[in-house]
């Protein structure tokens, strides 16, 4: 008896009774399933004719399979005869499973070989997970490979015998979890790439897959979420059980598990997030590695390191950051507003660690401050002898590696899980540390608070005084590591402190460290600048540097601090550097520690002249030791000595700077210092000499020199600029060679290089010169600098500049090269326009490189990806609107504009830009949604608000680029306006096209400027849609200054360019608005004196100059007119000062102001005028000046002298000294 095609055939026909049926059930059972397996074998993949046979075979031997996992009673076989009849059938199974047709019969078999592995398991568990282990090792090149049906086996054997799958042994469970999350990483990356751009080839495409990206978003209908949903939970409970006995090989198995997990959340946290099961399940998992014992045990500490990383990774994602903070039955945002004291269980569970389930386990902030703690190196006494290095590597710190991991951990944790739920943990956790005397608990404390400053800066304010007690109490501490923990804390509290400018408005909760610590944090610092141990001594220095720098959360805030803060300390300080700055060199230099300290410490000396500026002159004598220090052990080449020659020429052009004051009052004291300067620099230079100084701070240095001697800097400027001009110019090494790289995949090499599998070529390493790099951008940044201290004088050079630095603009290996470059080339340009203006050059240079160097700016922005940094952007931006504001403005003696755009170049720009401003605009949109709906903590708010105030100016740049284009263009500007810019701003003008007050404020600016400069045509045509805009801001209580300024200035150019717009009744209710802005309050007193100014033009334009739109409906005037003549003279726009000076003598040409009555206020105004226009401020034009001395003429004739000469005497004397002039 046997089972043969034909037996097949009749089952697959039956006839009454099924006799064929019941003949093949008189078949032994062995023999069924040895004969379904042959014929499996023989029918698979024959025929389609066979499709239908193959697949009955398939399900008989299922349903065999199945029955042999039961009782030898019911199948005649002895359990050992079962497992022996498994086996045999196991591997030909697999064979045909392997052969990756996509048929229903492969599917068929992959229900076999599921249903084999769970009836051998139950026959035989050890028999079970061998064979298990032979299952997972043939279908893993499947699962790498995305076989949809091998993932339908995998899942098959996950439901069939989920035990034995993840209990056959670590490592096969920890290559099966890094194939199935290498998987869903490939998807993700897959589906972004598809989605980024349709214009990419397919080279493209692949070469872009094997680039990690990190992804932010999660999506729980993804297949890598369903995946993750299927799988995660029952292999993430099999590593839970393996966590319960760590052997020294499972330790490193759970350590890969940890990697493959870390990966996986950084490039698809879909797939470990896609339900709040998979999500609880993965925190348990790395909670409970987090918390392994490791009693000094490298390895254990390595996978509680990636435990936490994984954590950490996980808990960036926005949308899962919102789903642990989210309080339970509230929305993520009240936490911000101070709602749902009933945190959330999963966040309960990250911070403090206890659950139902495990009630020993600590919270992450804890398990980070305990490696904080014994992560650190021990030995004390060695780390302090060990001197100061130069280059502060991680080498520097090997054996801090643990402490330093484990803190970036908990800051981490701090950021993405808020202040406002994790700053309670962290200083009832402070309070424990600061219980013992140990120095390694001391230490921790102060890495921890810089950590949580860094981490959560808005909520920390209130913790700002407490924390600065703590860090001058323990900088007194006798152990040098809590020394130099604590001045590394006062360092980030100055880099915290809020610094104030115009630019820089104040925040709501300033942080006052140097203003209300400053003296007991300096007399701290002097006193460790003392220290015998080098790396505090130069840790002290480098603090000193950021309290003159430091600010609004930057080492370098740019905005120079308050001197009261600094100048009366500078004499202590010095003092106290006077030890480190005294160290003696031999012929040989000097020892390593010492030698840092050096360098430090002159770094401090520079940072107080800079800080103090001319108030430094009675310690000018410095410079002595700076310039002898520059020109010291020059037979001594090494590359530390080279930094200690740096710093000294660097420091003592700093010093010269500082105390030649901010106009040069005391260049003649710096003037022969600074020619030694230059003249050590030009005969490096001449020689060859380039490793005696590095070159990148010797030209730093003649750079500051040029901005303070000015045109006597131009003689050097042959020795100088060639060099600079080389290093632009040199060609950038790049190298593509075979890659030795075994493992076939892309990745980053240990020497900088990329290793990268290229489409029909294989695995290639790619190499750049990355100090090519970096010594262009330093070019770019000298030619900067050089031609914006030398102004007009750079003219000769501009066009070798421009020719060397126009390439660099596209470079497509660094953003901070094309950053740079992009602003060097604008002060080349502002340098060749000014050079042309006053005739030093040719008006050629100017007109012949603004269409070459603004459409390239325009290209190269356009091409800049929304993933690149912001800063990048908006330096080319910058640069672009730079130039265009220099074309506009700068004209020769004719009063012809130097360099004109033509209207062909304009449309390409201005195409480029606004598809910019769209993208921006998008941005802006995204971001103030999500700081409307899920921000859900104060640092969170104040980070997106940075990010929105980013977006801002580079908004405002693009659009004045725009804007000085139709300014200068005009009426020929109107198609482009038309085209390009009045349909898609046109509807950001009211509130109902935008929520964004800045988008408003955008188009209101471009609208008033076509208006204003685009002639009647465009002034009837658009005056109107902008009206609307006007109105709405006017009455909206939410426009901020900007934009009632933008409107009111809109409103005074429909009133003069397109009257007819404005209807009286409209008219009459707007100018009482405008009358209100500027009669509340005087000048001297207005919050905003550009509004206020503009609010006086307007109030001039609507109702008191001829042609006054309500001029003949307003009868009485006399108020508005003592009102417009109390807010004169104007001086913030140039433009409106000229319209609203002239119009003051039509006023009192046609009688509206008396000037009898009036002649006080006149005499101020008219004196004040000509005071501005003498010292080049073009407020009134030469005509007007005429007419105004007109009216003194009047004045004189109508009121007696001694009144006259009262109210003379009553002028600022500056006014007097105009009126005297201009009257003799």
């Amino acid at each position: 008896m046997s089972i043969t095609i034909e037996l097949l055939d009749s089952m697959l026909a039956p006839s009454p009774g099924n006799p064929a049926e019941a003949h093949y059930r008189t078949i032994p059972l062995d023999s069924r399933v040895r004969e379904l397996t042959t014929l499996l074998t023989q029918l698979h993949g024959d025929s389609a004719a066979n499709a239908g046979r193959c697949m009955l075979a398939a399900v008989l031997l299922r349903r065999e399979v199945e029955t042999l996992a039961g009782k030898q009673q019911l199948t005649g076989l002895a359990p050992s005869s079962a497992v022996s009849l498994m086996g045999e059938i196991a591997n030909p199974l697999m064979s045909l499973f392997l052969q990756n047709e996509m048929t229903q019969s492969r599917r068929q078999i992959g229900h076999i070989i599921a249903e084999l592995s769970s009836s051998l398991s139950l026959v035989s568990v050890e028999d079970g997970k061998e064979w298990m282990k032979t299952v997972l090792n043939h279908i893993r090149p499947g699962c790498g490979n995305m076989d949809p049906m091998t993932f339908q086996l995998l899942g098959d054997i996950a439901d069939r015998s989920p035990l034995t799958l993840w209990s056959v042994g670590s490592a096969e469970l920890e290559a099966s979890m890094g194939a199935l999350l290498q998987v869903g990483i490939a998807h993700e990356k897959a589906q972004r790439i598809m989605s980024s751009s349709s214009s990419k080839d397919q080279m493209e495409k692949a070469l872009m897959a094997q680039f990690d990206e990190k992804s932010t978003t999660v999506d729980a209908s993804s297949p890598s979420a369903i995946i993750g949903k299927h799988f995660l939970p029952t292999m993430l409970e099999a590593l839970t059980v393996f966590g319960n006995s760590l052997s020294s090989n499972q330790v490193d198995v759970m350590s890969s598990c940890m990697s493959h997990l870390s990966t996986c959340s950084i490039q698809c946290p879909s797939m470990l997030a896609g339900d709040d099961t998979s999500l609880t399940c993965l925190l348990r998992t790395c909670m409970k590695f987090s918390q392994a014992n490791s009693q000094g045990d490298e390895d254990i500490t390595f996978l509680k390191l990636s435990a936490l990383d994984v954590l950490a990774t996980i808990t960036s994602v926005p949308q899962i950051k919102r789903s642990i903070l989210k309080p339970i039955g509230t929305s993520p945002r009240c936490v911000m507003q101070g709602g749902g004291s009933e945190k959330s269980p999963l966040l309960k569970f990250l911070i403090q660690g206890n659950d139902d389930n495990n009630l020993d386990q600590k919270g992450v902030l804890y398990v980070c401050a305990e490696l904080a703690i014994t992560g650190v190196d021990q030995d004390e006494e060695n780390w302090s002898e060990d001197p100061a290095s130069v280059y502060d590597t991680e080498s520097s710190w090997e054996d801090d590696h643990t402490a330093l991991y484990a803190e970036s951990l908990l800051e981490t944790f701090v950021e993405n899980l808020g202040g406002a739920s994790t700053l309670q943990s962290i200083f009832q956790l402070v309070d424990i540390l600061l219980a013992s005397t140990s120095w390694q608990n001391q230490r921790a404390v102060l890495s921890i608070l810089e950590r949580c400053l860094a981490a959560a800066p808005a909520t920390f304010v209130p913790h700002v005084g407490s924390t600065v007690d703590v860090a001058l109490r323990l900088i007194q501490s006798s152990s040098k590591r809590v020394q130099y923990q604590a001045l590394q804390l006062l360092g980030a509290l100055c880099c915290a402190n809020t610094v104030e400018s115009d630019e820089q408005p104040a925040t709501t909760q300033p942080i006052l460290v140097r203003e209300n610590y400053g003296d007991k944090i300096l007399e701290a610092i002097a006193h460790l600048i003392q220290s015998p141990c080098t790396k505090v001594t130069s840790h002290a220095c480098l603090t000193v540097v950021s309290y003159c720098r430091g600010g609004n959360g930057q080492g370098d805030c740019m905005i120079p601090i308050e001197k009261d803060l600094i100048v009366p300390f500078v004499g202590s300080l010095l003092e106290a550097l006077k030890l480190p700055l005294s160290v003696e060199m031999s012929q040989q230099g000097v020892s390593e520690g010492s030698l840092t300290v050096l360098i430090r410490a002159i770094g401090a000396t520079a940072c107080l002249a800079d800080a103090s500026g001319e108030a430094f002159l009675p310690h000018y004598g410095i410079m002595g030791g700076l310039t002898a220090t520059m020109k010291a052990c020059p037979n001594v080449r090494t590359h530390e000595m080279a930094m200690l020659r740096g710093a000294a020429i660097e420091a003592a052009s700093i010093v010269g700077q500082a105390v030649a004051g901010p106009d040069g009052e005391q260049v003649s004291l710096y003037a022969n210092d600074a020619s030694e300067i230059m003249e050590f620099a030009t005969s490096l230079l001449s020689s060859g000499q380039t490793d005696v100084v590095p070159i990148d701070q010797l030209f730093a240095a003649c750079a500051r020199i040029a901005a303070v001697m000015g045109s006597q800097y131009v003689p050097f400027m042959p020795s100088i600029l060639p060099h600079i001009l080389k290093r632009a110019t040199e060609k950038l090494e790049v190298s593509i060679t075979d890659s030795e790289d075994s493992s076939n995949k892309s990745n980053e090499d240990d020497d900088g290089s990329y290793s990268i599998n290229i489409p029909g070529m294989g695995l290639k390493k790619i190499k750049i010169n990355t100090t090519q790099l970096e010594e262009k951008a330093n070019s770019a940044r000298a030619i900067y600098e050089h031609a914006r201290s030398l102004g007009k004088d750079f003219g000769p050079y501009a066009e070798a500049s421009a020719d060397a630095f126009l390439p660099l603009l596209h470079n497509e290996y660094s953003g901070d090269v094309r950053s740079t470059s992009a602003q060097a080339l604008c002060q080349i340009f502002k340098a060749a326009c000014l050079s042309a203006s006053a005739g030093s050059v040719a008006q050629a240079l100017p007109q012949n490189l603004l269409p070459v160097l603004a459409k390239a700016l325009a290209k190269q922005l356009s091409q800049e990806s929304d993933d690149d940094e912001l800063e990048i952007r908006f330096a080319i931006a910058d640069a672009l609107s730079e130039v265009m504001y220099d074309a506009f403005t700068h004209k020769d003696a004719n009063g012809m504009r130097v360099a004109q755009i033509s209207v062909l170049d304009a449309r390409e720009i201005v195409g480029h830009v606004m598809v910019l401003i769209a993208g921006c605009l998008t941005r802006r949109s995204k971001l103030i949604a999500e700081m409307t709906t899920d921000v859900v903590d104060n640092d969170e708010l104040a980070r997106c608000d940075e990010k929105l105030h980013s977006e801002q100016e580079l908004l405002t740049h693009l659009v004045d680029s725009v804007g000085y284009q139709l300014k200068s263009l005009g009426a020929s500007f109107i198609p482009i306006f038309s085209q390009l810019v009045a349909k898609p701003l046109g509807k950001l003008l009211t509130s109902s096209g935008t929520r964004d007050g800045r988008a408003r404020l955008s188009a209101t600016c471009l609208f008033d400027d076509c208006v204003e400069h685009c002639g009647p045509q465009a002034a009837s045509t658009y005056a109107p849609q902008l009206l609307q805009g006007v109105v709405e801001s006017l009455n909206d209580p939410e426009s901020d200054a900007e934009l009632i300024q933008a409107a009111v200035y809109g409103l005074a150019q429909i009133s003069r360019n397109a009257p007819n717009t404005l209807s009286a009744r409209l008219g009459q209710d707007l100018l009482m608005k405008i009358y209100n802005l500027c009669s509340n309050t005087s000048k001297s007193e207005a919050d905003d004196s550009a509004l206020f100014e503009n609010a006086v033009s307007c109030m001039g334009s609507l109702a008191l100059f001829k042609g006054a739109p309500l001029f003949d409906s307003i009868p009485d005037k006399g108020t508005l007119a003592k009102s417009f003549l109390a807010g004169l003279p104007l001086e913030e726009d140039f433009d409106e000062a000229k319209v609203c000076h002239d119009g003051l003598c039509d006023m009192v040409d046609m009688g509206l102001v008396d000037i009898k009555a009036e002649y006080n206020d006149l005499l101020r105004i008219i004196g004040d005028i000509l005071s501005f226009v003498a010292e080049g401020d073009e407020v009134a034009s030469e005509s007007t000046c005429a007419r105004l001395l007109g009216i003194i003429d009047q004045i004189q004739q109508t009121v007696d002298a001694n009144t006259i000469q009262a109210a003379f005497a009553r002028l600022d004397p500056n006014a007097q000294q105009a009126l005297v002039s201009a009257m003799q």
